[in-house]
């Protein structure tokens, strides 16, 4: 797999670094007086859309060498599996995190804020009540158990504990918006008594503590954006904000049908190289495998480069079919680009990462793959074994043959004891194809091997309409 990889790899060089420039910083007249200030909205609901505009935007920031990311965050909270992306995306900027308080940061929004390595709230914003709830697939709240309920939340407080100490907040004070069991004492002060989730409003959260004194939360109250880039001496950046598209609720469709995107694709070229023609078929194909990649674009996973490589892949497989059979360099390539493309488009890569993924970023790309695979390899044998035995098959079947216009096989041909008759290939078959036996057409099929034209078959199985041939 590796070997792939690196072949994958290797063919994208030139065109990655193209596009790694070509997404560089944003032009302008005149050089900002510093490194760009990336705005990211937390302002909706935390779920999978928004997932997708956090990782565009620090992927956008790291291309643009961006010194600082602020979070505008007004948000009731979320999902926790969402939140737990979020977190995981911003660990992987390089430089500065920021959160601006912008009214409220309920559950998951406390998390996150404490994911970044600084707070500062706006007048009257508020902060905590950060209660996990374990979720069904339908969006509501799970009805289990108390004692998976308290792992559950166990294991989200070990992380945003975690996230605060490693971000420099103390870890006591998030903690006790999650865990309502015991006091918050600072400073033998009690901040927050036993029975209830810690909610701080900003004055709360920046009063100081301790000696020398330290903010219990917040870096500070500050009005509005502008006024935070002025208190962070960062007045004069270039300001970039990434805005919502609306088409990251779409894309989150898309990704949750992934599998079932590819195997319809893998169907669709199947039978266009089995039909040796390009039609309705081909079409519904291409639409599926662009579908597919579209969503990886838009969740912020994939660029363009995977795409144009997965389509150098099947333009190998077609020259491996269909004009040089038996050449099986380019029929490997193609295998492998298709791979590569489709694996890398799903996996999470950041500029300046590595190359290579590491095994735990190709775990849930590689679950993928298997599903569409073993999905695609059932319809294709579906399909192989019913559809040579309808009259519909037959007929666009035999509108693929180079023979020119050929009426259906006679009855008589079939009725007759076809084992052992052989007869003339009258078209490449790529397994599938024409031949003629006694002057009369069939409809035929190889065993897998392939047989150019005007080569002598011989007839090994027939089940029902669907002959079987062998090279003599």
């Amino acid at each position: 797999m590796r070997a792939i990889f690196w072949i994958g790899v290797v063919a994208l060089g030139v065109v990655s670094a193209g596009t790694s420039m070509d997404a560089a910083s944003p032009t302008t007249a005149a050089e900002p007086s510093r490194k760009p200030v990336y705005v990211i909205p937390i302002r909706s609901d935390i779920d999978a859309p928004l997932v997708y505009v956090v990782r565009r935007g620090v992927k956008e920031a790291e291309r643009a060498d961006a010194e600082v990311i602020v979070l505008d965050m007004d948000t009731n909270g979320g999902r926790g599996d969402a939140m737990g992306e979020i977190m995981d995306v911003l660990g992987k900027f390089k430089g500065d995190t920021y959160t601006f308080v912008n009214n409220k940061a309920y559950s998951a929004g406390a998390f996150i804020a404490a994911a970044t390595k600084h707070i500062y709230m706006a007048p009257g914003s508020v902060i905590g009540a950060a209660t996990p709830m374990m979720m069904m697939p339908t969006g509501d709240s799970a009805n289990i158990p108390e004692a998976y309920q308290k792992k559950f939340t166990s294991a989200y407080a070990a992380k945003i504990r975690a996230a605060a100490q490693q971000n420099g907040h103390n870890p006591d004070v998030v903690n006790q918006m999650v865990d309502s069991s015991s006091d918050l004492v600072v400073d033998g002060k009690v901040v927050k008594p036993e029975g209830s989730l810690l909610t701080l409003t900003n004055i709360e959260a920046e009063k100081k503590y301790g000696q020398p004194p330290k903010p219990l939360l917040s870096s500070g109250t500050v009005k509005d954006m502008d006024a935070l880039l002025d208190q962070t001496k960062l007045k004069g950046a270039e300001v970039v904000r990434i805005e919502p598209t609306g088409a990251e609720t779409l894309a989150d469709w898309i990704n949750t049908l992934s599998p079932i995107l590819l195997a319809l694709g893998a169907l669709g070229i199947y039978l266009e190289f089995k039909l040796q023609s390009f039609g309705l078929i081909g079409v519904a194909a291409v639409a599926c495998l662009l579908l597919f990649f579209f969503g990886q674009y838009i969740a912020g996973l994939s660029g363009y480069e995977y795409a144009l490589l997965f389509l150098v892949g099947v333009v190998l497989l077609a020259v491996e079919v269909f004009v040089l059979p038996g050449h099986i360099v380019s029929g490997m390539l193609g295998t492998m680009f298709i791979l590569v493309a489709v694996v890398m488009a799903m996996v999470d890569q950041y500029p300046g990462g590595p190359w290579v993924p590491a095994f735990p970023d190709l775990r849930r790309p590689l679950i993928n793959l298997g599903l569409a695979a073993a999905l695609a390899m059932f319809m294709i044998a579906f399909a192989a074994k019913f559809l040579p035995r309808t009259s519909a098959w037959d007929h666009l079947a035999l509108k693929a043959t180079s023979a020119g216009a050929i009426t259906s096989p006679t009855a008589d041909l079939l009725q007759q004891d076809l084992l052992g008759k052989e007869g003339i290939a009258i078209s490449f078959l790529r397994p599938a194809g024409k031949a003629m036996f006694g002057g009369q057409l069939a409809d035929v099929v190889t065993e897998g091997d392939l047989i150019p034209k005007d080569a002598r078959v011989k007839i090994v199985k027939v089940e029902g309409n669907r002959v079987v041939v062998t090279k003599v």
